[in-house]
């Protein structure tokens, strides 16, 4: 399995990046209360989902080193989604929802020394 994941490690980081932006992208347009999970801190659900996005988007292209690249494209996916939010007239655009992206991005940033002892991510 190791040897799977380290051969197809590019592309599996790219597949789970593409679902994992369309899954957010649903979630983040259906109803309040459609949304699985709903009960937790809306704001603690963003930092962690970008949190994910920045390993996932690191990942995707591991010959870049995390760099501005990358935390602009999350920022503008992180803006499509709340100028699309503001479009549905039942989810509203928050500037604490981009700071909590923001924070989730940047709380990789800083993790991605623990994130390089994992074994089966310390190839890259």
């Amino acid at each position: 399995m190791k040897a799977f994941i380290k051969t197809h490690y590019t592309t599996l980081a790219r597949t789970g990046l593409l679902l994992s932006m369309i899954t957010i992208l649903v979630l983040s347009l259906l109803p309040v209360d459609k949304v699985p999970l709903s009960g937790i801190n809306d704001k603690l659900q963003h930092a962690a989902g970008f949190l994910m996005l920045a390993f996932l988007i690191d990942a995707s292209f591991p010959n870049q080193p995390f760099n501005l690249w990358k935390v602009t494209s999350l920022m503008a996916y992180g803006l499509l989604i709340e100028l699309l939010q503001l479009q549905t007239g039942y989810r509203f655009f928050s500037l604490a929802d981009l700071a909590a992206d923001l924070a989730g991005t940047a709380l990789y940033f800083l993790t991605i020394p623990v994130w390089k002892r994992v074994p089966v991510l310390n190839w890259r």
